[in-house]
């Protein structure tokens, strides 16, 4: 979808401190394997503080940034891929009172590791819906440290870490624009992420672990000696996703400064991801993500705050956003950076 007036006018974001993968081995949380199936370095843990107390933290900094006012800000969207709090709650109210202190709509956005992508679509059609609305907020926010998740081995082909990210979107003005957005599906390959599992009763409400791993190890096993559908449908669907976001941005695969992808193994990111879209891994972000860990629907916008604030993107840049999510989820963007924001890179949450 080409997008038309939709900026980015601030962002921030809130890491905890690192766990080395040297710790974790010397503190019997995971062994050697973990550097090899993961390529992490760390992980990033937030501890008892909550993933909505991320989130106000990461969206006090792009609201700050922004140059808007609280009462400029005409809704909330809200991230996040596990649990929040108590059951029955809605945390985007939380977030909302802690961060803007303002009665606008709060939303809820669920879409796994692309949520981030989801808001900025949804936070877009809601500005444009009425000339009034002027900029949203969006806020996204995990922590893992829960009983009922093994950060090292839950998820295949990485480790999980806690963080949030934050975005002001404005149609009137920002140091970015955000030319093109896509979000689609790959829906044959819908049980890859629950195989063997059942459906009835939810896992968290008798106390299962979380183990992506697992179900997508059966799922492998289930075809034997034949070659498994995600094989070949996800590079597919990947380059038919970038492919027209692309063409929708009016932007050339050579113009790509950058690439902000999903924290995960550099085997995975090359071969379903750069080798597939004809991409250097260079222009990717594994560099810094393998210092945080998988953090959902953080990965890649956080990648993308990193790139900003740091200077290594500047104004004309155009960065391509890839993210996937279980379901199969596809998500991209190309944003243009229009200046260099010259933010000062706080001594906390980095």
């Amino acid at each position: 979808m080409r997008l038309h007036d939709v900026y980015l006018a601030g962002a921030g974001m809130y890491l905890p401190p690192p766990l080395t993968v040297d710790d974790a081995i010397a503190s019997g949380q995971c062994d050697e394997s973990v550097r090899t199936e993961t390529s992490v370095t760390a992980v990033r843990v937030a501890g008892s503080v909550s993933a909505p107390e991320l989130a106000v933290r990461a969206a006090r900094e792009a609201l700050e940034r922004s140059g808007y006012a609280p009462d400029e800000i005409d809704a909330l969207f809200y991230v996040n891929a596990w649990h929040q709090g108590p059951d029955g709650w809605s945390p985007q109210y939380f977030v909302l009172r802690e961060a803007l202190g303002r009665d606008v709509p709060a939303f809820e956005v669920r879409q796994g590791c692309n949520g981030l992508f989801a808001a900025i679509d949804l936070g877009a059609c809601y500005l444009q819906a009425a000339p009034e609305r002027g900029a949203a907020l969006i806020a996204a926010a995990d922590n893992f440290g829960t009983p009922l998740v093994d950060r090292w081995r839950s998820a295949p082909g990485s480790a999980l870490g806690d963080g949030a990210t934050s975005l002001v979107l404005s149609k009137r003005r920002g140091f970015a624009q955000v030319l093109s957005l896509t979000l689609t599906s790959v829906v044959d390959l819908e049980e890859v992420d629950r195989f063997g599992e059942e459906l009835y009763p939810p896992a968290c409400t008798v106390g299962t672990t979380m183990d992506h791993r697992v179900r997508s190890r059966r799922y492998l096993e289930s075809f034997e000696r034949r070659m498994p559908p995600f094989v070949t449908l996800m590079p597919a669907a990947t380059i038919k996703a970038v492919d027209q976001t692309l063409e929708e941005a009016g932007v050339r695969t050579g113009d790509i400064r950058r690439v902000c992808n999903v924290n995960v193994s550099r085997g995975y990111l090359n071969r379903f991801v750069f080798e597939p879209l004809g991409l250097s891994p260079s222009l990717g972000t594994a560099e810094f993500g393998q210092g945080n860990g998988h953090m959902a629907a953080n990965d890649c916008f956080s990648s993308f705050v990193h790139l900003a604030e740091s200077g290594q993107v500047r104004a004309g840049d155009d960065v391509l956003l890839f993210g996937t999510a279980p379901g199969q989820s596809i998500a991209c963007a190309v944003i243009r950076m229009l200046e260099e924001p010259g933010w000062p890179i706080p001594a906390t949450g980095r």
